[in-house]
């Protein structure tokens, strides 16, 4: 099995049970655009991140960049306001109208509402990023390589060291007696990499305070109640779960964790 197969494979094994999925009737998969802004404002209070670093360094000080699944922008509308040229590739109507209104202003930024590989032509860029994008990317390997045929310069990857919804796992245990995965990994994805694009990668492994806050506990037990397929009849159930795991600092709700284990993995496409 390949590295590729062995990825699709992992993130096969999150699929939701379909008798779960039947007895709710919103998704459990999106997310509120609200809360993506925020973590816009959260990027904006703290320095630079190693991935914004290693973007400005490929790109030179007035580089272009492409961002695939941008968001609300958390991650190229930093580099926009340093100088950069941006085409921010969104799929979501919702997130790209959210980026559209998060990038007024900004010259030389440009959403374009496509997904990836599929998006149109957009010619080639000195840097092609994507920031918590590919945990939702089973084709991983065509993924890639289109990144790495559209870079001048170099690729640049954002990603938690495992899967997003490793945390979940104890409360699906506990609301439905059920296990969840807990791959894939960041090393798998650089097994990836090495095989699909045939380079070692620089792996940069960092932490940062928790991007997600909430205002009020009907926020979070509205995001979570949906995360974990719960109804809303079982909310107060939801919401004692959570309970133990949640802090307020400044008046803003976390729940979880308070410091996110990230990681950088890039490459250049040049000698």
């Amino acid at each position: 099995m390949t590295a590729a197969d062995r990825w699709r494979s992992e993130l096969g094994s999150w699929a939701i049970p379909e008798e779960l999925l039947a007895a709710v009737t919103d998704s459990p998969y999106r997310w509120p655009v609200e809360l993506f802004k925020r973590r816009n404002i959260t990027a904006e209070e703290i320095a630079p991140s190693p991935t914004s670093e290693t973007v400005e360094r490929l790109a030179g000080p007035d580089g272009s960049v492409l961002d695939i699944g941008a968001g609300a922008g958390r991650a190229s509308l930093p580099l926009s306001r340093g100088g950069h040229r941006i085409t921010a590739v969104e799929k979501s109507s919702e997130m790209a109208a959210a980026l559209r209104e998060e990038s007024a202003g900004l010259e030389g930024y440009v959403v374009v509402e496509e997904a990836w590989p599929t998006a149109v032509d957009l010619g080639s860029f000195d840097v092609v990023m994507a920031a918590h994008v590919v945990y939702d990317v089973p084709a991983i390997e065509a993924f890639l390589r289109a990144m790495a045929a559209h870079a001048r310069q170099g690729v640049v990857l954002e990603l938690t060291e495992a899967h997003p919804w490793v945390p979940l796992g104890p409360y699906y245990r506990s609301l439905h007696g059920i296990d969840r995965p807990d791959g894939p990994t960041v090393d798998d994805l650089v097994d990836v990499v090495r095989e699909a694009i045939g380079v070692e990668p620089t792996v940069d492994r960092w932490e940062r305070p928790g991007g997600t806050w909430f205002e009020s506990w009907e926020e979070i037990v509205e995001l979570y109640r949906r995360r974990l397929v719960v109804p809303p009849s079982r909310s107060g159930e939801v919401r004692s779960l959570l309970e133990p795991d949640v802090e307020i600092h400044d008046g803003r709700m976390t729940v979880g964790e308070p410091v996110r284990r990230l990681v950088t993995v890039w490459w250049r496409t040049v000698d």
